[in-house]
């Protein structure tokens, strides 16, 4: 796709914005693996599979550098393109690992078994005052749930920060254990909250076994995928399955001003939705996961230091590293595309367009109000009055 090619396309894609036609514009729209675990932030899936089907080519390589829980690499493995993500929260890296790294369901049972025997086996040498007990952003820890659940749930968060690094297996439990957590229905370990918030919980404290609602998770999570009579995942059956192109990608833990240091290869396109500059803090949105995936007390006091979205309430002027970085790892005349927020206070695409010009030759940029309807990705509470798209080419 030359210049002109791609600015044509990105007008036709404004012009029609495809994502806001039926079926696609339904809130439940998308591959049922977007929903692996809630997560305050995350982009609608629906704008990452047009960005994908309308400027990538199957086989490409897509990065997302700020990819939260992976819907754009992922979007992009189920286009049979390959979809790489990076992120430095330890959250949305074993998210997004599960997506791009599937596995069929019996190679979890082995995981299950040896979580569930870790539990049991060290049930009984709580003793005195439980940890974290002066911990929370909305109540303390354990306010959320049953003593015993809660010890279930310190062993788990222990069994997990044990290892080094997730098997797919391991990314897919892990990911369950973290959509279970809090919620406002049976599902959830937690008493009343929120399924994306954890706010003050309400109720009574029930008990409930956190290895049973796993598998009770993991359970609905497979049971909208095919499979074939050898009991594989059923990739090739035919077009209309949602899983027939699907291929494995790649998930990297990391700052994205570390990217070139951590990924192996050139990509041919990047795709991504930086922090919008009304947006809210998301490490105090999903505390509570952050807390279960290995996050201290202390890293949220620092914070705000390591995460882009932050360092760019300070300045703009960090985006030039960011395009520096963006351009080294692309392959000449390789495409990035930046899915952004305006405000009353600034016009996120104009600015960051001049930003990235020594890198890159801005194709097209164009708005979507959104003051007044449904929002399509980041909750930012209304300070956001229009999404943006800018369309760039590595020069």
């Amino acid at each position: 796709m030359n210049i002109d090619e791609y600015k044509k396309e990105a007008e036709r894609f404004m012009n029609g914005l495809p994502y806001m036609v039926s079926p696609y514009n339904k809130r439940s729209w998308g591959n049922s693996w977007h929903s692996l675990c809630s997560y305050h932030g995350k982009l609608k899936p629906a704008i990452a599979h047009w960005l994908i089907k309308s400027f990538t080519k199957s086989g490409e390589t897509v990065l997302d550098p700020l990819s939260g829980v992976g819907t754009i690499p992922f979007e992009a493995c189920l286009q049979g393109r390959i979809g790489i993500g990076n992120d430095l929260s330890r959250l949305a890296y074993v998210v997004s690992k599960a997506k791009l790294n599937y596995c069929d369901k019996e190679e979890l049972e082995d995981v299950i078994t040896d979580l569930d025997n870790y539990i049991s086996s060290n049930i009984e040498l709580f003793k005195g005052d439980l940890p974290y007990s002066d911990f929370g952003f909305n109540k303390t820890v354990p306010e959320y749930f049953h003593e015993s659940t809660y010890k279930e749930i310190l062993l788990a968060r222990e069994y997990f920060m044990n290892k080094k690094d997730y098997t797919a297996a391991e990314s897919i439990v892990m990911s369950s254990l973290l959509h279970v957590l809090h919620g406002n229905r049976p599902y959830a370990l937690s008493r009343n909250s929120h399924p994306l918030t954890p706010y003050a919980p309400k109720g009574d404290f029930i008990y409930k076994n956190v290895v049973e609602h796993i598998r009770n998770k993991i359970d609905l999570v497979y049971a909208s995928i095919e499979y074939n009579n050898n009991g594989q995942l059923d990739l090739f059956e035919h077009n209309e399955n949602e899983w027939s192109q699907y291929v494995q990608g790649e998930m990297i833990y990391g700052d994205v001003f570390k990217l070139h240091e951590n990924l192996d290869v050139k990509v041919d396109n990047i795709i991504t939705s930086p922090p919008f500059v009304a947006s809210i803090r998301f490490y105090t949105q999903n505390w509570m996961r952050l807390w279960l995936a290995g996050w201290e007390p202390d890293d949220f006091k620092v914070a705000e230091k390591t995460f882009l979205e932050s360092r760019q309430k300070k300045s703009l002027d960090i985006y030039d590293e960011f395009f520096s970085i963006c351009s080294d790892v692309l392959n000449e005349s390789g495409k990035m595309i930046l899915h952004l927020g305006k405000s009353k206070n600034c016009d996120m695409a104009e600015e960051l367009s001049i930003i990235a010009a020594p890198y890159f030759n801005v194709i097209f940029k164009g708005d979507e109000d959104v003051s007044k309807i449904e929002k399509h990705g980041i909750k930012d509470k209304g300070a956001t009055t229009h999404h943006q798209f800018l369309f760039l080419m590595k020069k």
